[in-house]
């Protein structure tokens, strides 16, 4: 009876396995990001984008996707398509490992996608912290002397976070300005 060797059977498996173990892939990527790539002794704080968690999903429904296709039927088309799946769905789960926030003493970086912001803090000029009373839709604005500037919506924040932001901000003599927002 399980003398024969089935693909198909052995590619619906891959696909239940993924999506059964999606929730503990979410649960510990966090910590694998934080420890193995990037350096986490070189900053005071190191915050994920909450936009991470859905693309590790994103990329673990890929794969599910991914693998049962294969399950289904094995084609030259098929295989293409799951070519293209592969690719979609390891760029979607590298791409979960580049969107962080990193707050050291010497510097600020906000990683986001493909846009990397990182200033010293002698660069910044002034900080703006705006907040909508008793909601998260505020955000912190970093403007350099040379006119740049970028903002950290609160969301991605932590009180940790805005208190290390306030505190680099003191210890340069960065003005930090606090402020309720106007919708």
């Amino acid at each position: 009876m399980f003398k024969n060797f089935s693909p198909s059977l052995f590619f619906a498996m891959a696909a239940i396995t993924v999506l059964i173990f999606l929730p503990y892939l979410m649960l510990f990527q966090p910590i694998f990001q934080s420890f193995f790539f990037v350096k986490p002794y070189e900053q005071d704080v190191f915050l994920l984008n909450p936009i991470n968690i859905k693309l590790i999903i994103a990329s673990c429904l890929i794969f599910g996707g991914m693998f049962g296709l294969l399950a289904y039927k094995r084609t030259k088309a098929i295989y293409a398509v799951t070519t293209l799946l592969l690719v979609i769905g390891g760029a979607t789960a590298y791409y979960s490992t580049q969107n962080y926030l990193k707050i050291s003493e010497q510097q600020i970086e906000r990683s986001f996608f493909w846009m990397n912001d990182q200033y010293a803090w002698t660069e910044l000029e002034e900080v703006y912290y705006e907040y909508v009373v008793g909601s998260n839709k505020g955000e912190v604005k970093l403007t350099t002397k040379s006119g740049d500037s970028f903002v950290i919506k609160e969301r991605e924040l932590n009180s940790h976070a805005k208190s290390y932001i306030y505190r680099y901000s003191n210890e340069h003599g960065i003005p930090y300005v606090e402020r309720e927002k106007m919708d």
